[in-house]
Parts: structure tokens; C-alpha cells; sequence
């Protein structure tokens, strides 16, 4: 008889700083559908369901709730969704467990979602129960989450093109414990270093990315990584970390994280962003008469948990007068306006700025309406391949020589699929303009010969010294110039 593996989350990246999160926001995908929704694409939950066909285990999808980066989760809703997923798992009748969590998850009133649930399903299933699970690489993991795991598999890269990996080493390692093969441990070594999203084409991280494959090279070692962190969180555990599982009959998972981690310390100052103001990357991308130009708004970033209606970078890029389109303005008010109003209609807008006054005042012109539609699509990008994902409806404003589209749901531009939808061909514009920090780079790294960052004002910016740090409960370098590794976590005086 097949043993039964079931799969089951609650998936969220939490910015402390953004608007509360509820339970409406949350795209719930239970039983069937989770197989419906997800097999054959290359996402965590895809590589477990390939992952157990490869084992001959009968994947048991159960529960899986996502929702776009956000402020904290409502106490009730992750009360609410906790007790399902517990319940579900508790009836199954299963024999193992794989959690595609993130690691960033935040409640009103608990630091760790994924500390939380791991914890309290710990308490629920058996002595020894397998429970695997997958991590975004810019989880604020807590030490104690490598005691209610068995095993952990954190990603590699970002822009995060492994997802499908992740998920399948994970089943291949259950699979393993099933037919007691081995009895992983797994290990969180935390490092006071925050630092905002960057590539792990840095070279700083290519050369920690090899020497995490060295090390996972040796007997018994089955996963180790570096993780980023998400520093948009006050809580005490916001910051770097290294995740490690072994065999532990063959290896310590302590000693090879610790080790990792003082090599990582060592390379800090070589982790940095290269960044401009909105106007900045503006003026840098009139420079480059003849060239194919991106500029990507860094710090209203909804993959990071920011409004997505920020204004900088689209004030400053209508004052230039250069022609470009922007991917995407959220602001369901002026959707709805366009959309009644008709295609080939001018309208009257206060476009953006709707949400944070950091992120800058509306937009106030006459827009013309150039088309109206809807906002779901495939991805085709390396990141996420074969996933659906709905911006709802979108239309496409021409404000001067600019096309701007807005939506009525929040993502960050991960490929063209959006820009195609809303009937914007990138090959026409000299410059294109989009809100995200990383991941547009798996799909629009290689289609433009210069790319300029933005970082004007925002919730998810590069400037980590603007955020008020009220939980952070030890000196984390840079923020405190005197922090060092390894360090007792203490209250700061």
C-alpha cells in the first residue's frame, strides 16, 4: 500500500509596516484543487506532487492558503485557517507531512506563522511523525523551527527559479524516512545581518551558493543554505540565517550551519544594492539613447508587501516626456472609472496614491482609455512557470507619450503576460517601467541592455534605516556598526 504524504500551508511574507492582512485576501485552494492548480508547474507545491509520483507516495493535498505580500494576518483569519489546516491533517490518516511554507509569516500577536503552526503540529501528530517542509529564501526563520521540522529545504536562488527543486527534494527526503533510510535533523543558525532584496547572481552569493554545494556534497549532508531574510518585519527574528539538514546518524547539522554562517558574516560588506532616485533613474535612462531600457521601482514592490500605488517613479517619468509603459499601478477606483467609461473615452484621474503618503500623491491629468480587459494569465517566466495568476480587471491609460496600466489586484510584474493582456507591446517603447525588486529579472534579465533600479520613498526600499525597529532584541549589522557573530540574543538597553 502506498503511503500517504499530505501537503499543506499557509504561505504568506509578512512587511510589519504595510496594512493589516484578512482573511478576504487569502486565495484558499483545498483538496482536488490544490492538484488542479499546481501540477505540472514549477512551484514548491508542483515539485512535491512531481516528487511524489517519483517515490510512489500518494500525495494527499489538503490545504494551502496564499496571499500577496502584506501587512501582519489578523489574528482571527490565522486562527481561523490554523485550526483548518490542523483539523484536515488530523483526519487524513497520514503518514507523512509536507508544509510549503515561506518563513516570513507574521500574525497580530505571534513574530513566526511558521514557528506557530509547526509548533502546534508537532503537538497534534504522533513521536517522530515526518513533517518536511519548504522555505522562500527570505524567511526570518527562528531557531526553534528546526525542532518541530524533521528536515527543511530553503531556496537557492532569487529571483527564486528553484521552487520546483525545493519541492521535490522535499518529497525525495520523505520518501527516504518512510523507508527509514535516514533520520534527518535540521538546524537554524541565525546571523545579525539584515540587508534588503538582492540577487544570488551577486557575486558574493555565487561564491556562498558553491560553498553550500561543497558542503552538501559531503556524507550525509542533504540540504545547506543561506537565507536572506525579510527585513521588512520588526521582530526580534528579522534578519539572515544558514538552514541546514543532515543525516544524523552520518553528520551534525550544527556544526556545518555554524560553519557556513562565519563565512557568510565575513562576506557582509560585500552585500549592497545599486540604486537611484525616481528622477535619478529617469535621467540615467535618458542617457542611454539607442538601447533597449528597464527601470524597475524598487521600493513599491507588492512582492515585498508594498501598496503597489505608489507614485514616484511614474511623476517623474510623466515630467521627462520620454515614451514608456508602466507595469502596473494598483487602484481598483480608477479601473472601475475606465472601465465605465469605455474604450477611446478621456477621463479625468487621480491615479495612485491612494494608500501610504509615503508613496507619493495621486496622479492628477486627463487619461485617455486605450483598452479594458481582463487580468488573467499563465506565467511563463522561469519563476513560477505554469502558474495562473488574476490581476482581475485591467485597463490601460495614455497619459502624454506614457501607456500606464492599472489593475484591480496586486502583484509584482513577473513577465510580459500582464503588458500583453492589457494590449502594451514592450517591443514599441524605449523604455519600460515596472514595480518589483528581483523577480522581474528570471524573465526581463536577459531582454534589456540596461537595467536601472528606482528606490524612491517606499515600504519595501533598499533603505533599511528608515524602518523603526521597536522588537529587534540585538545589535544587527549594518543598522548597529558594532554587531558581532556569533552573539548572545539579548535586550537592547
Amino acid at each position: 500500500m502506498e503511503k500517504r504524504v499530505g501537503i499543506a500551508a499557509i504561505f504568506h511574507e509578512t512587511n510589519t509596516y504595510a496594512s493589516r492582512t484578512s482573511l478576504g485576501d487569502f486565495s484558499i485552494q483545498r483538496g482536488e484543487e490544490i492538484n488542479t492548480l499546481n501540477k505540472h508547474t514549477r512551484t514548491y507545491i508542483g515539485g512535491m506532487l512531481a516528487g511524489c509520483d517519483d517515490e510512489r507516495l500518494e500525495a494527499v493535498p489538503l490545504f494551502y492558503a496564499e496571499a500577496t505580500p502584506s501587512g501582519k494576518i489578523e489574528r482571527c483569519a490565522y486562527e481561523q485557517m490554523k485550526a483548518e489546516l490542523l483539523s484536515l491533517v488530523q483526519d487524513a490518516n497520514l503518514d507523512g507531512l509536507l508544509l510549503p511554507i515561506h518563513g516570513a509569516g507574521v500574525s497580530e500577536e505571534i513574530d513566526s506563522v511558521e514557528g506557530d503552526l509547526c509548533e502546534a503540529l508537532k503537538e497534534a501528530l504522533p513521536p517522530g511523525f515526518p513533517v518536511v517542509a519548504t522555505l522562500d529564501l527570505h524567511g526570518n526563520l527562528e531557531a526553534r523551527l528546526g525542532q518541530f521540522c524533521s528536515a527543511l529545504f530553503a531556496g537557492r536562488f532569487n529571483p527564486h527559479v528553484d521552487q520546483f527543486e525545493r519541492g521535490w527534494e522535499a518529497a525525495k527526503c520523505i520518501g527516504a524516512m518512510l523507508r527509514s533510510e535516514l533520520v534527518p535533523e535540521a538546524y537554524v543558525e541565525q546571523i545579525p545581518f539584515q540587508f534588503p532584496p538582492v540577487p544570488t547572481s551577486l557575486p558574493v552569493f555565487v561564491a556562498l551558493d558553491e560553498l553550500c554545494q561543497a558542503a552538501e556534497a559531503r556524507p550525509g549532508v542533504l540540504a545547506a543554505r543561506i537565507m536572506h531574510g525579510f527585513p521588512f518585519a520588526d521582530i526580534p527574528a528579522a534578519g539572515a540565517s544558514v538552514c541546514v539538514t543532515t543525516d544524523s546518524a552520518v553528520t551534525s547539522a550544527e556544526a556545518l550551519a555554524k560553519e557556513i554562517a562565519s563565512a557568510f558574516w565575513q562576506q557582509r560588506e560585500n552585500v549592497r544594492v545599486s540604486r537611484y532616485s525616481a528622477q535619478g533613474a529617469v535621467n540615467a535612462a535618458l542617457n542611454c539613447s539607442g538601447e533597449r531600457v528597464l527601470i524597475n521601482e524598487f521600493s513599491d514592490n507588492t512582492g515585498g508587501g508594498a501598496p503597489g500605488d505608489g507614485t514616484h517613479l511614474l511623476r517623474a517619468l510623466l515630467d521627462s516626456g520620454v515614451s514608456a509603459c508602466f507595469s502596473h499601478v494598483f487602484d481598483k477606483e480608477t479601473v472601475a472609472q475606465a472601465a465605465k467609461a469605455g474604450v477611446g473615452a478621456v477621463i479625468d484621474v487621480r491615479l495612485g496614491g491612494k494608500t501610504n503618503p509615503m508613496h507619493g500623491d495621486p496622479i492628477v491629468a486627463r487619461a485617455e482609455v486605450m483598452a479594458v480587459g481582463n487580468g488573467r494569465f499563465t506565467v511563463k517566466s522561469n519563476m513560477g512557470t505554469g502558474e495562473t495568476i488574476d490581476l482581475g480587471l485591467l485597463t490601460t491609460l495614455r497619459i502624454g507619450s506614457m501607456d500606464i496600466i492599472v489593475s484591480s489586484g496586486r502583484r509584482q510584474t513577473l513577465d510580459d503576460g500582464w503588458f500583453i493582456k492589457a494590449g502594451v507591446d514592450i517591443e514599441q517603447y524605449p523604455v519600460v517601467a515596472l514595480k518589483s525588486s528581483q523577480h522581474f529579472r528570471a524573465y526581463f534579465g536577459t531582454r534589456f541592455s540596461k537595467i536601472f533600479t528606482a528606490d524612491p520613498p517606499g515600504i519595501s526600499s533598499a533603505d533599511l534605516s528608515c524602518f523603526p525597529r521597536q522588537k529587534k532584541t540585538r545589535h544587527v549589522w549594518p543598522l548597529d556598526t558594532d554587531a558581532t557573530y556569533p552573539q548572545e540574543c539579548s535586550a537592547e538597553k
